[in-house]
């Protein structure tokens, strides 16, 4: 599975393909942070020998001239560190205010992240819903191009995809336009508007991001969790999703909490999960919504943790009394569920 890794071992390369990103493009795309020529590192790269570099891993020479196996190579960066986003369990390095967006991935089956609580780096199981698997074992290339994903059109994703997100299972065969994003002023034609992207902890924050609903029957982010997570996702007309009467699944699109009940349930609670918009209105996090409209709907992220939490399946158990974090308020599940539904209140 580290062929999927790669787009190319050529480091001379890599600069064409610096395309998108947060970080891994462009100027930020240092070579050295990921790859060695002779794995064989005694200094940095100033004159002096100075200059931070990323070490060794102990059983190479690794393949695509990499400085280590592909998680401990991203972790290198991605876990404690203070100048990266912290993705492995607790949050040890670049703290958001408010929690991170993506939650926390796991990896050794050890409390409060247990294998069940979401994505397990090194796990060889078929992925619920679907029916891939890493037989290597779950890498952060799985989901992300390290590299920045190279935008299928200018008018489509100019900057690539949303946080790298482009699955190596499919890419770059696929010719799905990822996830699209605007900085800083909002365009209701992307899928994600992030308000900053300041490289440092509130990049990641929860408060820094909303999602936009440029087709209103479907859900692009949901499009990327299908490819590995295949029946969960589709509309009213999917018949994985409905028999034509009623739901067999809960939807990721194509249903607004256009129904007055679900609407005052999640529109009366101070802190809400995340929900897209089509209008691009989001309320104001910690305040009950007075005037909230009918184009909210549901997506994946509505419910789970991209990466994870301490709660089984990354569920945010959002009772929506305070602000949610990454677990959420609550205790248990049903309270995720009562950010909608009134039944067991």
């Amino acid at each position: 599975m580290k062929k999927l890794f790669a787009i190319g071992i050529a480091l001379v390369a890599l600069a064409g393909l610096a395309m998108a990103g947060d970080y891994h493009k462009g100027s930020t795309l240092a070579c050295e942070e990921c790859h060695v020529m002779h794995y064989s590192t005694s200094h940095g790269y100033n004159a002096n020998g100075g200059g931070i570099t990323t070490p060794l891993g102990t059983a190479g020479p690794y393949e695509y001239l990499l400085r280590n196996d592909i998680n401990d190579l991203c972790l290198s960066c991605h876990d404690g560190s203070s100048f990266a986003p912290d993705v492995l369990t607790a949050n040890g390095g670049v703290v958001p205010t408010s929690g991170r967006l993506g939650g926390a991935l796991n990896r050794d089956n050890t409390s409060p992240y247990f294998d069940a609580t979401g994505h397990t780096l090194g796990s060889m199981a078929t992925a619920p819903g679907g029916t891939w698997a890493n037989a290597n074992g779950l890498n952060c290339a799985d989901c992300h191009t390290v590299h920045g994903r190279t935008p299928i059109s200018s008018a489509v994703d100019p900057k690539g995809s949303y946080r790298n997100l482009s699955s190596y299972v499919l890419y770059p065969a696929s010719t799905a336009p990822g996830v699209s994003y605007a900085v800083g002023t909002n365009d209701l034609a992307k899928d994600v508007f992030e308000r900053s992207n300041a490289m440092g902890g509130d990049h990641y924050d929860i408060n820094n991001v909303d999602f936009n609903e440029p087709i209103t029957n479907g859900s692009n982010y949901a499009g990327f969790c299908k490819q590995c997570h295949t029946n969960f996702h589709g509309t009213s007309t999917d018949a994985n999703m409905n028999d034509g009467t009623e739901w067999l699944r809960h939807p990721t699109a194509d249903a607004d909490l256009s129904s007055t009940s679900f609407l005052n349930r999640y529109a009366g609670l101070a802190y809400r999960v995340k929900m897209m918009s089509a209008s691009g209105n989001w309320g104001t996090y910690g305040t009950p919504w007075v005037g909230a409209p009918t184009d909210l709907t549901p997506s994946c992220f509505s419910c789970h943790k991209g990466h994870g939490n301490q709660n089984s399946y990354g569920l945010i158990f959002a009772a929506g009394a305070a602000d949610l974090g990454e677990n959420g308020d609550g205790t248990a599940y049903k309270n995720l569920c009562q950010q909608c539904h009134t039944r067991g209140l």
